[in-house]
């Protein structure tokens, strides 16, 4: 998932038409792109990749956004191809996808005690769990354990047929936060190199 950030179709013409001046503001623009896309990977990773619509857990799709130059006059922010996350990086937009088991009837989904505090699961399957049994309650599959013959049941996992996910858009949403600020990055280096000239 990335976002293409590039200068306006005139912006050629104009630097054509200043001659030794439009290469100054060239230089300036792609200065000022550059730090203006690792203002918006930043604003992105601080404050959309945590809270409501997208959960930071482990931390290494946060770790993997970026802000780079594509060339002098593009700048990208988002997951570089490669990357150990790429296949997740579509949670950054707005994308919809069914998630279906692959090798079995069912997904199973970590719940309650299943879960770390980060919300990590703590098995990979029930399988990893001894003691533990289905139930059918409300018409969902559970599956979990109970502590001693009268213990409450505690549900690790639910089993489900497939799973609707929403990308959370952060990153449309910190890139659009940040354009305020990345273009007063361009012009604080046009700026210093026209006032320079």
């Amino acid at each position: 998932m990335l976002i293409q950030l590039e200068m306006g179709p005139e912006f050629e013409t104009t630097v054509r038409e200043l001659s030794a001046m439009g290469q100054a503001v060239r230089e300036a623009c792609t200065k000022g792109l550059k730090k203006g896309v690792k203002i918006a990977s930043t604003r992105v990773i601080s404050d959309y990749i945590s809270g409501q619509s997208l959960s930071r857990r482990s931390g290494n799709l946060a770790r993997s956004i970026d802000g780079w130059m594509d060339s002098p006059t593009d700048g990208i922010v988002g997951v570089r191809a490669g990357s150990t996350v790429a296949k997740y990086s579509w949670l950054l937009g707005d994308d919809e996808k069914t998630i279906t088991p692959q090798n079995a009837k069912f997904l199973t989904i970590p719940i309650g005690e299943g879960l770390t505090g980060s919300g990590v699961a703590r098995y990979s399957s029930p399988r990893q769990v001894p003691d533990g049994f289905f139930i059918n309650k409300g018409g969902k599959l559970l599956f979990g354990y109970k502590n001693g013959k009268k213990g409450k049941f505690r549900p690790l996992f639910v089993l489900v047929k497939s799973v609707l996910v929403q990308g959370s858009g952060a990153l449309y949403d910190g890139v659009l936060d940040s354009v305020d600020d990345m273009t007063k990055e361009i012009n604080k280096e046009i700026d210093r190199r026209v006032g320079a000239a």
